[in-house]
């Protein structure tokens, strides 16, 4: 949990499929599809989720983001009498919630923007409904405003993992390996790749009771990079296979059943899986330009082109900028959280790194060390929730 953000030694109960190498080898023998036969899948999932479930409205989480555009613009084209309230995060001010807004209302769909000012002070009530030391837990805001319009929610999660989305991180990891690399050498560019959830110390967080070593770690990744597979088929399937099936969907679906809303995820049926894994990196990525998500990208173009200037290239999502938050109030919060703090008492963490982090942090803003930081800091409130029982789930920090 605190060296790749999820844990995918516990056994979860996932709607989603693992996929392992020798499958993408058999899906690669039939012709791959086209955007438009995604487009027909797509549009065969929502209209059948929408009959079966007859909302008279819906939510959808929408940001300026290629996914969930595609969704509320393939839902509209497909129901264009039906009553959809889009929602969007924001952590500040930003043009991004103004453009989400505008995309909205151009599909006739109301709009509202939650701005958080400090997302800490949920982070008990999170954690108390996750029941895992996380604190990137974003959604948890879109999903608890969605209650209040409908109980159906629309998301498009799965496009990046699926359809190439993490530009950013392909290519770097493109330019790190070599043709001659082993997979130890490939997992270790991956993990490089994922900078933000560890840091350089990493063998040095824990305390007396816990002995830290890589050599797990890689083992779990080995499957998806001891193969004959093209580098990035290697790192979508580690992303698909990990982030996604271990953190993010079972996340969402602690918050929907919490919440009582029926999360739908069109991108994250079975068929579009299948279809998505069938498709080469060459047609998800371009290498030379940097953009991902193609086949989306087409369908998008061709439901909603008078938009695209309201869309971003880039990745988007429901961020924070750390550095801006640790100065306003979680210094202050994650100091006074782990002062006295069960995990070093128990000898789970050790002391003397948090103290060196918070340093480091004063001298540099490094953003690794802050994240760290909001780790501890939810390991602690789950350690004490879960383990110790020192405090309750409507524990306040």
């Amino acid at each position: 949990m605190l060296t790749l953000r999820y844990d995918p030694t516990v056994e979860i109960k996932s709607p989603l499929p693992r996929i392992v190498p020798d499958q993408v080898k058999v899906m690669r023998s039939e012709a791959y599809p086209s955007s438009k036969d995604i487009e027909k899948e797509l549009r065969s999932v929502i209209t059948k989720k929408i009959s079966d479930l007859d909302p008279k409205r819906i939510s959808l989480a929408l940001s300026t983001g290629v996914d969930s555009n595609l969704m509320l613009s393939l839902i509209r084209d497909e129901y264009p009498e039906l009553d959809i309230t889009c929602i969007s995060v924001s952590f500040d001010e930003t043009s991004e919630a103004m453009c989400a807004k505008k995309i909205a209302e151009s599909k006739e769909a109301d709009f509202h923007n939650v701005t958080i000012d400090n997302p800490l002070k949920d982070l008990p009530t999170m954690i108390s409904i996750i029941k895992e030391p996380r604190w990137n837990l974003y959604q948890y805001y879109f999903i608890e405003k969605s209650k209040n319009y409908s109980n159906v929610i629309f998301t498009g999660d799965g496009g990046d993992e699926l359809f190439g989305g993490y530009t950013f991180r392909y290519i770097k990891f493109l330019k790190l390996i070599k043709e001659i690399d082993d997979w130890k050498q490939r997992i270790g560019y991956y993990l490089d790749c994922h900078e933000r959830d560890w840091v350089p110390d990493q063998e040095n967080i824990f305390g007396e009771n816990i002995k830290f070593d890589w050599s797990p770690i890689y083992s779990i990744l080995k499957v998806y990079f001891d193969n004959q597979l093209d580098p990035l088929d290697q790192v979508f399937l580690a992303d698909y296979n990990g982030k996604l099936i271990y953190d993010f969907v079972p996340t969402n679906d602690k918050f929907f059943n919490s919440f009582g809303v029926t999360g739908i995820s069109p991108i994250l049926e079975q068929k579009i899986i299948d279809m998505s894994f069938r498709i080469p990196p060459s047609v998800k990525f371009n290498k030379e330009n940097g953009i991902g998500k193609i086949p989306l990208r087409e369908i998008l173009s061709r439901v909603d082109s008078k938009n695209s200037k309201n869309r971003s290239d880039s990745k988007i999502g429901f961020g924070m900028d750390l550095k801006k938050l640790w100065s306003s109030s979680a210094k202050e919060i994650v100091i006074s959280a782990l002062d006295g703090a069960s995990i070093f008492r128990d000898k789970i963490i050790s002391r003397e790194f948090y103290e060196r982090s918070v340093k480091k942090i004063e001298e540099t803003y490094d953003m690794r060390y802050i994240s760290k930081m909001l780790q501890l800091l939810s390991l602690e409130i789950w350690y004490k929730m879960f383990i110790t029982f020192e405090v309750s789930s409507n524990y306040s920090l």
